[in-house]
């Protein structure tokens, strides 16, 4: 799985986001492509006979487990009373953690053919981009998706855009949407989508496929409605003109159904292979529009509970712990270059004198600056109170620990090892010692922080539950259309996804006791309009 606190991960995902909303917004790709591409029509499925079966999957290419997991069961023929789509529909961010075309191809093209290779009819494949498609402006994706003569992992792909509209048997129809970063339609896309409404019946039943969640983040998310929920609202109003019977989407990586007294429903299925999300908190039972929470996956008594594995943080992250350990050794480095041995003969007059040397010396209040802007910058921006007081608090219990183990590191070096205090020698050896403590310290207290922030205050929901790198309690969604035109939507879940794998005919299989099947989780059945 992706080490997302890694620091090579941070700064590239940093660089090429920043990038996509400076550059992206001025040289819009769908623009490209439809100027470009062939015109693109309605995908037209309405002739197959009997029951119709598609697929949904959502949040993929994280890790090789987790993704080729799913797709291996997706490929499954039957699987407990369903059958593999005719039909698969990606639903935003299908690789992780950035999208390039060496990333495509190894963590979501490679685990699908795999999976694929042995199934007698591959489906039709059709995706929409989420927000890590577009950090490269949806080149990458581009290439995977929108060629048709290319195809993806062996199946059909038959769109030539970021968007689409499929006509499904009995009146059904299912569309695809892309909002870019900016959470808005280009001009071509509603022309495209004005054409698909026109050519719907008044009876026409719609599921819609969105990029992300709005009804939970216009919650969580102070200035959100502003944006994306006015969006959404206008083409449903003013493009369709006909109520959306469901809507998916991914980006929150478990399984969540709001139902309304109407029975429509919306519906969040991000577990396609990236880490998993809490479900815990923050805590949304009521959205927009009088929709209500009725099921969740993993339970939220299961999700608080993995929220304790952050008192791991420096172990399942290693890589996380050098960033720390060097803020650590240089902040010990700065104050001992201006403290003599009278100074810090005792821990309380280490920590006064610090303190003096923070507010007269402009070098090291600078520095004490520094550090409490950047984890002040870091805190989940959901509310700007925490932000400003959680990251203050996180600040200072790092640089109080911090502290702490340059006092120890002195004492050791001076008192155990005889070396004089000041001397370049004892400095270096002080400093690594700093440096190599500070780094697992440092991820404890991160941990800490991660921990109370969700479980207490249900804040830094992403970056508590993606420094756990868990593989586990994957899903996705299998949508059947009966002759009689009632769909039906099961989320099938696995809880424990394999870790090893042994080649048979040619194609990995489960090589791990450990590892759980397939069960279904949810299920409900929504009648057409009438």
């Amino acid at each position: 799985m992706t080490g997302w606190f890694d620091p090579k991960v941070m700064a590239q995902s940093a660089a090429m986001l920043l990038t996509a909303n400076i550059f992206g917004r001025h040289s819009d790709t769908r623009l490209i492509e439809a100027l470009g591409s062939q015109p693109q029509d309605v995908f037209d499925y309405r002739d197959r006979p009997g029951e119709f079966w598609l697929d949904y999957v959502a949040d993929l290419g994280d890790g090789w487990n987790s993704t080729y997991a799913v797709a291996a069961a997706m490929a499954q023929e039957s699987l407990l009373d369903t059958r593999a789509g005719e039909v698969l529909v990606m639903g935003g961010d299908e690789v992780y953690p950035y999208p390039s075309r060496n990333a495509y191809a190894r963590r979501t093209e490679t685990p699908y053919k795999e999976a694929f290779a042995g199934r007698a009819r591959k489906p039709d494949v059709f995706a929409i981009p989420g927000n890590h498609d577009w950090f490269d402006s949806l080149v990458a994706f581009s290439r995977a998706f929108c060629r048709p003569e290319r195809g993806f992992a062996g199946c059909r792909t038959r769109q030539t855009r970021s968007y689409f509209a499929l006509a499904l048997p009995r009146d059904w129809w299912l569309l695809g949407v892309d909002l870019q970063l900016g959470a808005d339609f280009d001009e071509p896309q509603l022309r495209y989508f004005h054409d698909v409404a026109a050519r719907m019946g008044n009876t026409a039943n719609i599921v819609l496929c969105v990029p992300e969640p709005q009804w939970v983040y216009e919650i969580t998310y102070p200035d959100y409605e502003a944006y994306t929920t006015r969006t959404l609202d206008y083409f449903c109003r003013d493009v369709l003109k006909k109520p959306v019977s469901v809507m998916l989407t991914g980006d929150l990586h478990f399984y969540r159904r709001y139902s309304d007294d109407a029975g429509h429903h919306r519906i969040i299925a991000g577990g396609g292979g990236a880490f998993l999300h809490p479900t815990h908190q923050p805590h949304t039972p009521q959205v927009q529009d009088g929709f209500t929470e009725q099921r969740c996956y993993p339970e939220k008594g299961t999700s608080a509970k993995l929220a304790w594995k952050n008192l791991l943080f420096p172990f399942i992250n290693p890589l996380a712990c050098l960033l720390p350990g060097l803020v650590y050794a240089l902040s010990a480095w700065l104050a001992s270059s201006r403290l003599n041995l009278a100074d810090v003969d005792t821990i309380g007059h280490a920590f006064t004198s610090s303190l003096r040397v923070a507010v007269r010396d402009p070098l090291c209040g600078l520095w004490l600056l520094f550090v409490i802007a950047g984890l002040v910058f870091f805190t989940d921006t959901h509310s700007r109170a925490y932000r400003v007081l959680g990251g203050a608090t996180h600040a200072l219990a790092h640089l109080f620990a911090a502290l702490v183990l340059a006092w120890i590191a002195m004492r050791f070096t001076t008192d155990t090892l005889g070396m004089t205090y000041g001397d370049p020698l004892q400095l270096l050896l002080s400093g690594a010692l700093v440096f190599a403590t500070g780094g697992v310290v440092g991820g404890v207290v991160i941990g800490i922080y991660l921990l109370v922030s969700i479980n207490v205050f249900g804040r830094h929901g992403n970056e508590a539950f993606s420094s756990l790198r868990g593989q586990d309690f994957k899903q996705w969604l299998r949508l059947n259309i009966d002759e009689a035109g009632v769909l039906t939507i099961r989320a099938m879940a696995i809880d424990r996804v394999p870790r090893r794998w042994k080649e048979e005919a040619g194609r990995p299989v489960s090589d791990d006791a450990r590892a759980s099947g397939v069960r279904e989780v949810d299920r409900v059945s929504v009648r057409p309009r009438s």
